[in-house]
């Protein structure tokens, strides 16, 4: 099974579905498409790279803490997430290593406000060929 996301339309937050082989896959397409929810991502080049590790838990709880410190970046640290990538999985951990630039630089290219990552619905589905998710986005 191939990696991947997509947007997909929602009453009044936004939302994606994601699709991974594997649990570590999974949050990183995730990752990803919260990404493309925030900004052109293209457009920008990283001015540095943060690490986010993110302690082992249940697989939908592991995946909302890793979507929810992307999200503090952009509230608290005031760094636009452009890019992400897979550094480890072990003992129900990730990390997830982030590319951002300061906000003021991503301004131009924002594409709206992400709040938080829900609850609604946030079940991992296992298909013969992987697993699937839809997370939806409070905005």
């Amino acid at each position: 099974m191939q990696s991947g996301y997509h947007i997909i339309d929602h009453t009044a937050d936004k939302a994606i579905e994601v699709w991974a082989p594997d649990l570590g896959r999974l949050i990183l397409e995730a990752a990803r498409g919260l990404i493309a929810l925030l900004v052109e991502a293209d457009s920008l080049t990283p001015q540095r790279r943060i690490q986010i590790a993110v302690a082992p838990r249940e697989p939908e709880l592991l995946l909302l803490d890793a979507l929810s410190e992307i999200l503090y970046l952009t509230e608290d640290e005031q760094l636009m997430p452009l890019d992400a990538e897979l550094l480890e999985t072990d003992a129900g951990g990730v990390t997830v290593e982030v590319g951002v630039v300061d906000m003021d630089v991503a301004a131009p290219y924002a594409l709206g406000l992400v709040k938080a990552v829900t609850y609604h619905d946030l079940d991992i589905e296992r298909t013969p060929s992987g697993l699937r998710i839809q997370v939806t986005f409070d905005t």
